[in-house]
């Protein structure tokens, strides 16, 4: 039997014991319901409602164009049409048709990025096994005299259609979108938001970003949906087309485009391991990354720019708040991943489009669930890591040498410590990692083709 006097030493002992024995689940819930309060403030009161993604199937939740509803047929031939390298019989070079498609620059396996650092349309070729090894095709450049060996290339990185129905506008300068009601290009005049005879007069058909990208990219990237295509000749396309138009269409082109585009907001990364915790699974995320998450709506102010369920823009921003200058470097030309030359109208990123001083050098703020499916960062790539962005951010430096006061003002060195950077980006890389995109791409084509590519060298990798 214990002594009398040493009894309250033994009970003090135990519920120390008991107390250490819950630091680590203490500190969870401690984080966890902290988050909570700091979500409710950064989202002016709605709480964790305002970051959650659409449930699978919930196509009314997700962000829409009035002039394009979202509906199963519509979304389900947009899926193939995406996909389908049949598709690709308008381009420079006969021996490369077929062999490209929208997921060539845009494919789930990187996060619905290129997965390198130029996406390749037409002039590329193999794959590897997320797009990392797609190269250029022997004899293709962007400065050759033979017109039929320029590749499809563009002067920026491919911007992620990963959670893309939360921004209005599409492109790193946004200069597709005119949706009516529409806000970031309302006000600018017609002969630079509709230039014609350029991608760009597509504008004028007055949808949002994604549907005016979706019906000008069919062309811009040398694809052909009309005139004895394979949506006229095959039969389940004909029956997917009249499914999803059943009043019949005027205009194939623009059905095809708005299909492509209800396909593209249907792609949603709501089983990344934030959007369960924000649903109710407190076991979703780790200490680590609730810490990050603190710091990214908290005190490193990332999200004063990163705003939403996409952590993009938020419904309804402002010009101002969609595109910012942080000073990112341009495509290196002495890369020689790199074809071509940076224009400069693409590297005065939305000035370069509005042809306003005033917009020179910002581009727009890009989502950032999956980013550890590529390691290609920024506009110009000029990051290969998550964590260099967070310390770029951190540090307040910039890359790129531009005229005073052209940078926002909120890129500022923020004082975050190693510890902080690395919780950081835990929270970006583990937090919001949807580890199931494959469930955007179809098992197979109405055309038997492979896809995203489909040259020789791409099949051997593909499987296909």
């Amino acid at each position: 039997m214990l002594d009398n006097l040493k009894l309250p030493a033994v009970i003090a002992a135990v519920l120390m014991l008991s107390a250490c024995g819950s630091d680590n689940k203490s500190s969870e819930e401690i984080y966890s319901s902290d988050l909570k309060a700091t979500l409710k403030a950064d989202s002016a009161g709605v709480g964790l409602e305002a970051y959650m993604l659409p449930e699978a199937g919930d196509l009314a939740s997700i962000p829409q164009d009035p002039n394009n509803p979202l509906t199963a047929e519509k979304v389900a031939l947009g899926q193939f049409l995406y996909h389908e390298t049949a598709l690709a019989v308008n381009g420079v070079n006969p021996t490369r048709a077929g062999t490209w498609s929208c997921a060539s620059c845009h494919q789930a396996r990187a996060g619905f990025k290129s997965g390198i650092l130029q996406g390749i349309a037409e002039g590329g070729e193999g794959f590897g096994l997320a797009g990392e090894g797609r190269t250029f095709a022997d004899g293709f450049d962007a400065a050759s005299a033979d017109p039929t060996m320029r590749p499809d290339v563009q002067p920026l990185t491919s911007p992620a259609v990963l959670n893309a129905a939360y921004q209005e506008v599409m492109l790193w300068n946004g200069q597709f979108g005119n949706m009516v009601g529409g806000v970031v290009n309302l006000g600018i005049a017609d002969a630079v938001l509709a230039t014609p005879g350029t991608p760009k007069a597509n504008n004028d058909r007055q949808l949002s970003g994604i549907e005016t990208q979706a019906i000008a990219g069919l062309t811009v990237h040398r694809m052909k949906v009309v005139d004895d295509t394979i949506l006229q000749t095959n039969a389940t396309y004909q029956e997917m087309f009249a499914a999803a138009y059943p009043d019949g269409s005027t205009d194939v082109l623009e059905d095809a485009g708005k299909a492509v585009a209800a396909f593209e907001r249907s792609i949603i990364a709501n089983q990344a391991p934030f959007q369960l915790w924000l649903r109710g699974d407190k076991s979703a995320m780790s200490l680590e990354e609730l810490k990050g998450a603190m710091l990214f709506f908290g005190d490193a102010g990332c999200s004063s720019c990163h705003r939403g369920p996409g952590l993009s823009s938020e419904a309804g921003a402002t010009e101002d708040q969609v595109f910012m200058s942080m000073g990112f470097a341009d495509f290196d030309p002495n890369n020689p991943a790199v074809t071509g030359t940076v224009d400069a109208a693409s590297s005065k990123g939305r000035g370069g489009f509005t042809g306003e001083a005033a917009d020179n050098y910002k581009f727009k703020i890009p989502q950032l669930y999956n980013l550890l499916d590529t390691n290609v960062f920024g506009h110009g790539g000029s990051f290969n890591s998550v964590r260099d962005v967070v310390a770029y951010m951190n540090a307040g430096i910039p890359q790129k040498v531009l005229p005073e006061g052209t940078l926002d003002s909120r890129f500022q060195p923020l004082g975050l410590t190693e510890e902080d950077i690395d919780n950081i980006t835990a929270f970006l890389e583990i937090s919001l990692y949807d580890p199931n995109l494959l469930r955007y791409e179809p098992s197979s084509l109405p055309s038997g083709n492979c896809f995203p590519v489909n040259d020789g060298v791409a099949q051997v990798d593909l499987g296909c």
